[in-house]
């Protein structure tokens, strides 16, 4: 492979790795079929994912956890193992894509890119997750909710047609929020803070 064949695979791998921070097997069920109808390559190691009880096993765990994730309280556990299972799933679904290095580099860089990605992702989520909750109640978050599993299909399928492309809408979308995020902890910060005490006093 050249070196647009390389960065492309490790676009198309960053990008699928972010949606995993939103929804950890969704991404990877897309992965699965995209391989299995040979729209995409695997890495070497990863044909597992093309086979059907795995495509399976994928494709009930991202309704158990879209459907899950609408009902109260089953949202805040997900969030939590989410914590977890979200970097491991970004980390598999980078490994799987980045072709064109050695083995042992690809799953190194995987784990790396994956792992990172997703967790940062996770983390802006649960954050955002947290504001709707203390602002509404907890009302806003089914809506929330269907706009992560909307964005989550539409980006994973663009990540492997036009990885360029949404590699940067990715990066793009990630300072957005995460200027939201700290915009936000900064106002409560001061908020929570004493006034200071007039002179004299």
């Amino acid at each position: 492979m050249n070196g647009m064949e390389i960065t492309f695979a490790l676009l198309m791998g960053f990008s699928l790795a972010a949606t995993c921070g939103m929804r950890a097997f969704l991404p990877l069920l897309i992965i699965s079929i995209g391989a299995k109808t040979g729209f995409i390559t695997l890495s070497s190691g990863f044909d597992w994912m093309m086979a059907w009880p795995v495509i399976i096993v994928f494709g009930t765990a991202a309704v158990l956890e879209i459907l899950g994730d609408k009902i109260p309280a089953v949202d805040h556990v997900l969030d939590a193992g989410g914590t977890i299972v979200r970097p491991i799933a970004g980390a598999i679904a980078a490994s799987s894509l980045i072709q064109g290095l050695d083995p042992l580099l690809t799953l190194v860089i995987g784990i790396i890119i994956g792992a990172t990605i997703a967790g940062i992702v996770q983390a802006i989520k649960g954050t955002i997750r947290g504001l709707s909750t203390a602002v509404t109640g907890g009302v806003a978050n089914p809506v929330i909710s269907f706009a992560e599993d909307g964005t989550t299909a539409l980006t994973g399928v663009l990540g492997l047609a036009v990885p360029y492309i949404t590699a940067v809408a990715i990066i793009a979308g990630l300072f957005y929020f995460g200027k939201i995020v700290v915009s936000k902890f900064r106002k409560r910060k001061l908020s929570s803070e004493p006034a200071p005490c007039e002179a004299g006093n």
